[in-house]
């Protein structure tokens, strides 16, 4: 069973589905399935009209919401995050290509990839950000966790790399949905120098074999 599956059979989750059924109105309770597709429509609603609120969203209180966002989570924790290591390992060639294109002048000065959501995850897992101390289980019911998908896999999820030259060196701003963060081995309150980030994700950089990732003994 996955963490999700384990997670869906808890008590905590049983009650949660028979909150939801006696607000509908229901005499038997409501699958998970059907209280996430209620879930999902509440939020997709309530994002395309921020304004109005999505009558789907009235069926749960503010714990049922938090359980369910929980479950997503750790679905994509599982799936496109820190899990396995061979999701996030794999995302080596977009880091190593980063570093390529900022550190090769005879590219353009910009260079643009669009992907999906789940390859955002798995290069911000390899980046090291919004990692939690522990992994992500169905019964370690973490409210304060780092990895929240509804904030760092949002609509238009972004990650960007700017270079600056500057009189002590190449440095590298790192912003993730146009907001400053802080990687690993960087200073704190300032531009990451190059150098040290390409230390930090060296044997990334001299191990990134994606055949030998994918590759199946046959």
């Amino acid at each position: 069973l996955t963490e999700l599956d384990k997670f869906k059979a808890t008590p905590l989750v049983s009650r949660m589905l028979d909150n939801i059924s006696a607000r509908i109105g229901l005499s038997d309770r409501i699958s998970f399935e059907d209280a996430k597709l209620i879930y999902q429509t509440c939020a997709f609603e309530t994002a395309w009209h921020p304004k109005s609120p999505s009558p789907w969203c009235a069926l749960f209180s503010k714990d049922d919401l938090e359980i369910l966002e929980y479950s997503e989570d750790l679905k994509y924790y599982w799936i496109d995050g820190y899990g396995y290591p061979i999701t996030y390992k794999q995302a080596c060639v977009a880091v190593n290509d980063m570093f390529h294109h900022l550190t090769d002048e005879s590219h353009p000065p910009y260079t643009f990839y669009f992907t999906h959501s789940g390859t955002i995850l798995k290069v911000l897992s390899h980046l090291q950000l919004y990692r939690d101390p522990l992994p992500l289980s169905a019964d370690l019911f973490n409210k304060t966790r780092l990895w929240r998908t509804s904030q760092i896999d949002v609509f238009g999820s972004n990650l960007a790399f700017v270079l600056f030259s500057c009189k002590d060196g190449y440095k590298i701003l790192t912003m993730h949905q146009e907001r400053p963060v802080t990687l690993p081995g960087c200073p704190e309150d300032d531009l990451c120098p190059l150098d040290s980030l390409q230390d930090f994700y060296r044997h990334s950089i001299e191990n990134c074999d994606f055949d030998q990732f994918c590759h199946l003994d046959t």
